[in-house]
């Protein structure tokens, strides 16, 4: 066994099915909503579920950030870019800001939401279970 810290940007190529805890949080709501879970997403707090989510071989990862402190071993995690995978472009529903009820009204119209790219963050030690080659 060799010992492999990668640089950001490098890439790995999965060479099995990896499964890992997804957390319920805003950095991982694209790859969320790829995958059907429908939670609503947490922002912040530090309370996260998780459920199981599998990425399968042949996938190919970008490191987009590595965190990893002394003291702090429960956040040690890094980010991922899933290369070639995005949430589609879509349009949504519009809607205005109404003083009186402070709420948002639909106003008929509509917006476009571009391509999502799929970014999200596991737990340094599901991360050391992936197997795989570099790209």
């Amino acid at each position: 066994m060799k010992l492999y810290i990668p640089e950001i940007s490098d890439e790995i190529r999965l060479t099995a099915d990896w499964t890992f805890d997804l957390y319920n949080e805003d950095r991982n709501s694209s790859l969320m909503e790829k995958i059907g879970d429908v939670r609503k997403v947490t922002w912040g707090g530090g309370n996260y579920g998780s459920i199981p989510c599998t990425i399968p071989a042949g996938a190919i990862l970008k490191v987009d950030r590595i965190y990893i402190r002394k003291g702090n071993k429960e956040y040690s995690s890094l980010t991922f870019h899933w290369k070639g995978e995005a949430l589609p472009a879509k349009m949504e529903p519009d809607s205005d800001w109404d003083n009186l009820t402070r709420t948002l009204v639909p106003n008929g119209k509509f917006f476009k939401v571009p391509r999502i790219p799929i970014r999200f963050w596991a737990k340094l030690a599901d991360v050391n279970n992936i197997e795989f080659e570099k790209v």
